[in-house]
């Protein structure tokens, strides 16, 4: 049961974290200022094109919680919880994935 709320927990911060405005991105603009932009993990992600990370954690995020809530409720099979573990360990290293990805990434500017 603890594990059910752990995983509803961590994956509400997961989201949390990446809608964070926690990066700083700095560009030349053509009349010669340098412009700065405060963005999160998935505006970068969107900037660089890679958004299938985030479509990839929404749906990990989403069979992990609807998982949590129907082990809650009383359906207490073992291939739910499965599902649930591999779901909440999977989410888990695309986020790590994710917070790798946009700390490397630099977007182009035309």
């Amino acid at each position: 049961m603890l594990m059910t709320i752990l995983s509803i927990i961590a994956n509400i911060a997961f989201f949390v974290v990446l809608n964070l405005n926690i990066y700083t991105d700095r560009a030349k603009m053509p009349t010669g200022e340098v412009r700065e932009w405060r963005r999160s993990p998935i505006a970068r992600l969107n900037i660089a094109g890679q958004s299938f990370l985030i479509y990839l954690q929404i749906v990990l995020a989403a069979v992990s919680v609807i998982t949590s809530v129907l082990f809650l409720f009383g359906i207490r099979t073992r291939t739910i919880r499965t599902i649930q573990l591999v779901s909440l360990m999977g989410s888990a290293i695309v986020f790590i994935i994710i917070m790798i990805v946009t700390s490397d990434s630099h977007a182009k500017y035309a």
